[in-house]
């Protein structure tokens, strides 16, 4: 899969791919698998062409907020690299491209510079300046340079369309068990392994502190059973997203696993773990005893609900 990291200002050397689609695709929710697979159906190998934004186009138009993606940037091009796509456009979205017209963008990027003679979208999706190239007006375009549209009704669980909104809201909420139902996957976090306050080493239950990326939305404070991948071996895991209230009243968020069956030293190593299903709130304890004490139960719980998946 080739990764045209700066589109539309990288572009191919010929015109290649004759099928396009184009969104965030946040998540690479069940929605967006049903897009992919409407896109690659039928088509010639290689020669479907995703278009995916960065940064994420309401961080561009939108007032100023803390991005909250399920997916960055890098975790998003792997999760695409697992389907047959001739290639990923990553279009740095910015003002100028935002007042752009979709006739221009489709005819300049999308049909010369892609070469696209199929356009598959998602229900919702709309291009170009104000969201005006909607699918009605994106098929009379097609009409006039030559291409068709293919619009992929919403994919529905629950009565309701699957979309990246809704798994947010989801996962603020701590119910990681229905964000994975939309998702097709349990939600996944991964970083990099760094130091952290030594607590869980000194009360005996050492954990591995993960900093994940900036955008990346963090599920809800608690605790949740997790499953760890360390060379080749998946092992339960106890999650805890938050400050340990035990210790300190408030503080800097944390994301620490303890992995069970497992002794080794992990710092500056890149971790992934899913989330299986959240245990409990956070809480306050009142002391170190009543925390370990809860702690082991908590560890039984994630052993007994990742043995469920096995």
């Amino acid at each position: 899969m080739k990764v045209y990291a700066n589109f539309p200002h990288e572009l191919p050397a010929a015109p290649r791919y004759s099928v396009v689609s184009v969104g965030v695709f946040d998540g690479l929710h069940r929605g967006h698998q049903r897009i992919l697979a409407a896109a690659l159906e039928g088509a010639p190998a290689g020669a479907v062409a995703v278009v995916t934004f960065d940064p994420h186009p309401r961080a561009v138009l939108g007032p100023p907020k803390r991005a909250r993606l399920l997916s960055p940037l890098p975790e998003r091009l792997e999760l695409l690299g697992s389907y047959p796509l001739g290639a990923v456009a990553v279009l740095r979205f910015d003002q100028q491209l935002a007042r752009m017209s979709y006739v221009d963008f489709v005819r300049d990027f999308l049909c010369t510079g892609l070469g696209a003679r199929r356009l598959v979208l998602g229900y919702n999706v709309s291009l170009g300046h104000e969201r005006q190239g909607n699918q009605e007006r994106l098929r009379e375009l097609g009409g006039v340079l030559g291409f068709e549209v293919r619009s992929v009704p919403a994919f529905e669980i629950g009565g309701a369309p699957v979309s990246s909104t809704r798994i947010r809201h989801l996962l603020d909420a701590g119910n990681v068990e229905a964000a994975a139902e939309l998702l097709g996957r349990p939600y996944a976090l991964q970083g990099t392994v760094v130091r952290g306050s030594g607590r869980g080493r000194a009360i005996g239950i050492p954990t591995a502190n993960l900093q994940l990326s900036a955008e990346k939305l963090v599920p809800a404070r608690g605790v949740y059973a997790a499953r760890v991948g360390i060379e080749g071996r998946l092992h339960a895991g106890a999650l805890n997203i938050g400050v340990v209230p035990t210790f300190v009243e408030e503080g800097t968020q944390s994301v620490e696993v303890h992995i069970l069956d497992f002794d080794g030293d992990l710092y500056g190593a890149g971790l992934r773990l899913e989330c299986i299903a959240r245990l409990r709130d956070e809480r306050k304890f009142s002391g170190p005893e009543a925390l370990v004490a809860q702690i082991r139960q908590d560890i039984a719980q994630a052993r007994a609900a990742c043995a469920q998946l096995d």
